[in-house]
């Protein structure tokens, strides 16, 4: 998290690799049974006539908590560490709030910043395409990820599921003015589970079962035809971090033979 580039870093990179992946493929597919983490969407994407909790703005936090730290994506930063391509995204985007950001800068190599900075960061994030990430509580949120379709791990694991927008979402889905749509296919392009395709009448089409909710494809669309609509019937996250390990165990009671 603290950015090294050194040949040290370069060999625990692989290694740290090499160690996943023998573990996955011993361990096998793993199945999601109720969301640990959720996504928070672009709050200023969604559209002006629905109101917006505050724990669905990545603003709440960063304004609520002091000191805030940021780090390098362990995730991109592991992948360029081994010669991977990283598509030019942001590497230092991973935050830390409170008693956590204490601890991140102290020990991880984390870095404090002020709330304006983070916010810069936030926005760049955005620019690029990567998905804001935290545990799927509404309260007890310490952490902050941006992540990319490539290489985070939370999400590569969420791809392999047959429904991922229903284990990672964020409680919003995409609306497309027809009347501002160019077609250009941005958003497509953009979209971190691939839930768009072109409909026939030249506008994106939606599949809410890989839907994320993330507002990637809004932030990309230079028309502003793209605003985020509340899912209907979408449950609140669990309150506390208590709340959502009560829920796990209820799933997995309910799933032991």
């Amino acid at each position: 998290m603290g950015g090294g580039a050194a040949e040290k870093d370069k060999k625990m990179a692989r290694l740290i690799h090499a160690y996943k992946q023998a573990y996955n493929a011993v361990k096998g597919q793993q199945q999601i049974s109720f969301p640990v983490s959720r996504v928070i969407s672009v709050d200023r994407k969604i559209s002006m006539k629905n109101a917006v909790h505050t724990y669905d703005q990545v603003a709440t936090y960063i304004d609520r908590y002091d000191p805030v730290c940021v780090g390098s994506c362990y995730c991109r930063h592991e992948a360029m560490l081994r010669g991977e391509d990283v598509h030019g995204m942001p590497i230092e985007t991973c935050m830390w709030f409170g008693k956590r950001a204490e601890y991140a800068a102290e020990r991880l190599g984390g870095r404090h910043v002020s709330k304006e900075e983070a916010m810069e960061i936030l926005d760049r994030a955005e620019e690029a395409g990567l998905v804001h990430m935290s545990r799927n509580t509404t309260e007890d949120i310490d952490f902050l990820c941006n992540c990319d379709r490539w290489h985070c791990d939370v999400i590569q694991l969420v791809l392999k599921q047959p429904k991922p927008g229903l284990v990672f979402n964020s409680g919003f889905q995409p609306q497309f003015d027809s009347k501002r749509c160019i077609g250009c296919k941005i958003c497509v392009d953009r979209c971190p589970p691939g839930a768009l395709k072109m409909g026939e009448e030249n506008v994106p089409v939606v599949n809410l079962d890989r839907c994320f909710g993330c507002a990637t494809c809004a932030t990309g669309c230079e028309q502003e035809a793209i605003v985020m609509e509340p899912k209907p019937g979408f449950p609140e996250p669990p309150k506390t971090t208590k709340d959502l390990v009560t829920a796990l165990k209820a799933i997995a009671a309910r799933q032991s033979p």
